[in-house]
């Protein structure tokens, strides 16, 4: 999360919202880097499905403030130093960004069980990081979810 810049965090966005495809958001990077943020998101939004764009009621200005928020996410991460425990963690992964997912799993997400009192659960959910939410995985989703919930008295 490091490196990620206007021009990458607007690609990530656009592509998480299906403004544009992966290939696009890989194509379109070093041709972008260079403009002005307006003019980068112009091009994006000349590319998106109409249909998409009324589905998420979004403008070019709105599409400009979620890249804001999200990048203002990322530089919140950047400085976070997580401290404490909980009693126990639910850790739900899908396919990353980036890597493999185990590469995900065992780098990323297990060293987060030093923060648990108790064994942590990974569970392996379907979709990709940026899909766990659509139609075709919800259902699943919801299941695997309510499950983990009803394991821990809730």
């Amino acid at each position: 999360m490091h490196e990620i810049d206007y021009t990458g965090g607007m690609l990530n966005l656009s592509y998480f919202l299906g403004l544009i495809s992966k290939n696009d958001a890989n194509d379109l990077a070093p041709a972008l880097k260079p403009l002005p943020p307006r003019e980068q998101v112009d091009i994006v939004w000349k590319m998106a499905p109409p249909d998409r764009i009324v589905e998420l009621q979004l403008t070019p200005e709105k599409l400009d403030h979620w890249v804001a928020i999200a990048r203002s996410l990322i530089e919140c991460g950047k400085e976070y130093v997580p401290s404490g425990s909980v009693s126990s963690v639910d850790v739900f992964y899908a396919i990353p960004l980036r890597g493999s997912k185990s590469d995900w799993l065992n780098n990323q997400l297990k060293p987060w069980a030093g923060f648990s009192r108790g064994e942590p659960t990974y569970t392996d959910v379907p979709g990709q990081h940026y899909t766990l939410m659509d139609f075709d995985h919800v259902p699943q989703f919801q299941k695997i979810f309510r499950a983990r919930l009803e394991a821990r008295g809730l």
